[in-house]
C-alpha cells in the first residue's frame, strides 16, 4: 500500500512539473510516465499490451481529429445521429466561464461539467447548499487548463473549454456505469462501475454477459452485477456509436432501465490502468489486432 502511494504521488508530481514543459516531446514524456508506472519503457511502435496500445493512440496523429468526440458538449450532435437524442441527457446550459452560470435560474439538483477535460465535474444535489464563490473559482481554475497538458493525451488538445450543465440523474444511492470497450466496431467486454453514495466497485463481464476476473483500476466486487434486461440494446447502442472508431469506449448510464449516454473515452485511464491480473492487459492488447 505505501508502495502504492508513493507511485501515485510520483506521477502526479512528474505531471505537474513535465506536462507543460514545451522541451519534453509528447512521446518522451509519454514514455517516461509509463515507465513510472510500470517500471518497463513501452513499446509505442508495435505496441502489445492494452495499456501500450492506449499510449500509442494519445501521441499519435489521429487522436487530434478525435476533439469533437472527446468534447463533452460536441459529441451530443454526433450521437443524436446514430442513435437518437432518446440516449441524451437533457442538457440545461453551456457557459464559456463560470462566472456566467445562472444560478437562481437552475433547479435544485445538476450537475457541472467541464466539457474539455475529463473528471473536472461537480455535482450538486442541493443548489441551496452549494457554495458558489468555491465552485465557481474551481470551474474557472479548470477551464484555464489546457488539459492537455496533464497527460499529453492530444485528443483533448483543440477542445474549446466551457461549462456544461446537465439535469441530475437521480439514481437514488445506486447507479451502474457500463463501460464498453469497443474494437473495429465490435463490443468485446464491460468494465460496469457500481457507484453507491460513499464507494465504488468494478466488476467486469464479456459481451455475453460471462464474468471476466480481472481488476481494473478499482476494487473489484466479483460477480456482483446482475446481467440487465437491456443489453443487448446498450450493446447496439455502443456498436453504433463505435462504429467509425479503430477502439473507443462508449460510456452508457443505466438507471431504472434507462440508457443514458455519459462519453466516448479514447484514452482509458491515459494507457496506465492496472490490470490483476496482468495477462489481461495482453489479452486486451490482442482485440486491437483482430479485426472483424
Amino acid at each position: 500500500m505505501i508502495i502504492k502511494k508513493i507511485k501515485s504521488a510520483l506521477i502526479k508530481l512528474y505531471c505537474r512539473y513535465a506536462g507543460g514543459n514545451p522541451k519534453i516531446s509528447d512521446r518522451e514524456f509519454v514514455s517516461r510516465l509509463f515507465r513510472i508506472s510500470f517500471g518497463y519503457k513501452p513499446d509505442l511502435d508495435n505496441p502489445i499490451t492494452f495499456n501500450e496500445h492506449i499510449a500509442a493512440i494519445k501521441i499519435s496523429e489521429k487522436a487530434y481529429g478525435l476533439s469533437a468526440y472527446a468534447d463533452k458538449y460536441a459529441v451530443r450532435k454526433y450521437v443524436s445521429e446514430p442513435v437518437g437524442e432518446q440516449y441524451l441527457n437533457p442538457c440545461i446550459g453551456v457557459y464559456q466561464t463560470a462566472d456566467e452560470i445562472p444560478f437562481e435560474r437552475l433547479p435544485k439538483a445538476f450537475a457541472m461539467k467541464c466539457t474539455h477535460a475529463s473528471g473536472y465535474n461537480i455535482i450538486v444535489t442541493d443548489r441551496e447548499k452549494l457554495n458558489r464563490e468555491e465552485a465557481v473559482g474551481q470551474l474557472n481554475k479548470w477551464l484555464n487548463q489546457n488539459y492537455y497538458y496533464v497527460g499529453r493525451e492530444r485528443n483533448y488538445k483543440n477542445i474549446p473549454p466551457a461549462v456544461m450543465i446537465d439535469s441530475y440523474i437521480d439514481f437514488k444511492g445506486k447507479l451502474n456505469e457500463y463501460k464498453i470497450f469497443c474494437f473495429h466496431g465490435k463490443a468485446e467486454f464491460i468494465d460496469v462501475n457500481l457507484f453507491t453514495d460513499s464507494d465504488r466497485k468494478i466488476a467486469v463481464y464479456g459481451r455475453d454477459w460471462k464474468y471476466i476476473p480481472v481488476t481494473m483500476g478499482y476494487k473489484n466486487c466479483g460477480d456482483c452485477i446482475k446481467k440487465p434486461d437491456n443489453l443487448e440494446e446498450m450493446i447496439s447502442v455502443a456498436e453504433s456509436l463505435a462504429s467509425p472508431f479503430d477502439f473507443v469506449r462508449v460510456d452508457l448510464y443505466n438507471n431504472g432501465g434507462k440508457i443514458l449516454f455519459s462519453e466516448l473515452t479514447f484514452t482509458p485511464g491515459g494507457g496506465l490502468v492496472k490490470f490483476s491480473p496482468a495477462v489481461y492487459d495482453k489479452e486486451f492488447g490482442r482485440l486491437f489486432e483482430e479485426k472483424q
